[in-house]
């Protein structure tokens, strides 16, 4: 288990990202079970379960936008890693420029990424509801 710090960063960010399908990686490890997160994703998107087609039945145009869609938010679930990692470097030793420094340019990536999930999203769902009318 991963221990709670002073930054709600990581307690919150994973309990927004854990709605998403996240998990904890261990350094290089990945997903790429596609059709499994599309599932858990599913039903992120407003529409009735039956308009939201398995991976499996998605448009080639459809699964390619699904697949970046689910690439954002695995790079999210890096990036707070990565943040959290750096966190606890400066949190149990002395605060160095140089981790702080690291530590911010991963947290702003982990934030862009949320933004860039939200816009993957929405273009999902357009692609979705335009196939749906």
């Amino acid at each position: 288990m991963i221990p709670e710090l002073p930054n709600k960063l990581f307690s919150n960010g994973r309990s927004v990202l854990s709605k998403f399908g996240y998990a904890h990686f261990e350094d290089g490890q990945t997903r790429d079970d596609w059709a499994e997160m599309w599932e858990h994703l599913r039903g992120d998107f407003p529409l009735p379960q039956a308009q939201v087609p398995s991976f499996d039945a998605l448009s080639e145009e459809l699964r390619t936008a699904a697949c970046d869609y689910m690439k954002i938010r695995l790079l999210a679930d890096h990036y707070l890693d990565e943040c959290e990692r750096l966190h606890v470097s400066i949190f149990n030793g002395a605060i160095e420029t140089d981790l702080v420094e690291k530590y911010a340019v991963a947290r702003d990536r982990y934030e862009h990424s949320v933004e860039d999930f939200g816009d993957a999203r929405e273009k999902v769902q357009a692609m979705l509801m335009s196939r749906a009318a």
